[in-house]
């Protein structure tokens, strides 16, 4: 029964969401994430567990602008509705600078849903899988 949970536990995504420099992260972890073109994150279940309004994750009753989130994990990019979707990873660390993501320290170039960037393009839906 204990190996089932330490496996169980093992595949779970560990997502750490900053408010601010000297704050404390809020974590949450779920099997996998999807972040939608209408700002909003979803679980498995594709219940709304957070949304992104004004460039902020609005998660546990505070604003948050950045995430992170702990490997390994895997990432499958849509860019527009329709098409087929581009899969990245594993990565041992995925990254927010700026609402752009970034894993192991290297920009995939794209901007997160519900975020604006100059710097990197446009997508319709992210998801982050272990």
């Amino acid at each position: 029964m204990a190996a089932t949970a330490t496996a169980s536990a093992s595949s779970l995504l560990r997502l750490n969401f900053h408010a601010g420099q000297g704050d404390p992260p809020t974590l949450m972890l779920a099997r996998f994430v999807r972040f939608c073109a209408d700002g909003s994150l979803r679980g498995p279940d594709n219940y709304v567990i957070a949304h992104c309004s004004e460039g902020c994750w609005q998660v546990g009753g505070r604003s948050h602008r950045e995430l992170d989130c702990e490997g390994p994990v895997r990432v499958r990019i849509i860019s527009s509705p329709g098409e087929p979707a581009i899969h990245h990873g594993p990565f041992r660390q995925l990254r927010t600078i700026g609402g752009v993501l970034h894993g192991d320290d290297c920009s995939l170039q794209v901007c997160m849903p519900g975020r604006v960037s100059q710097f990197a393009a446009q997508c319709h839906e992210i998801s982050f899988i272990p």
